[in-house]
């Protein structure tokens, strides 16, 4: 089976960050909860990353953007060759 190397890109890190604050001001041990979920799910995609479909946004974009869901997030990203490059984290309230 091939396997793909996952690439977090700045913005999703930050995205990421700024997603398990705001859960930690309700609960530490939610976001903590949260953070491994959204980690261990986007590891996954180091294996048949074509597994998730394409993403609402991908108009948007002059690539393929696939969309994993993790509990109420999605996790938009590319396969570029080897490569699996997550571009954003995104609450279905969030904009496009």
């Amino acid at each position: 089976m091939k396997k793909y190397i996952v690439e977090i890109l700045d913005n999703a890190i930050v995205e990421i960050e700024n997603i398990t604050d705001y859960i930690a001001e309700d609960s530490v041990t939610n976001a903590l909860n949260w953070y491994e979920d959204i980690t261990e799910k986007i590891r996954s995609l180091d294996s048949m990353p074509e597994r998730c479909p394409i993403a609402d946004e991908n108009p948007y974009f002059d690539f393929e953007v696939h969309c994993l869901l993790v509990s109420d997030y999605r996790v938009l990203y590319r396969i570029n060759g080897n490569k699996v490059e997550i571009l954003h984290i995104k609450h279905p309230r969030m904009n496009r």
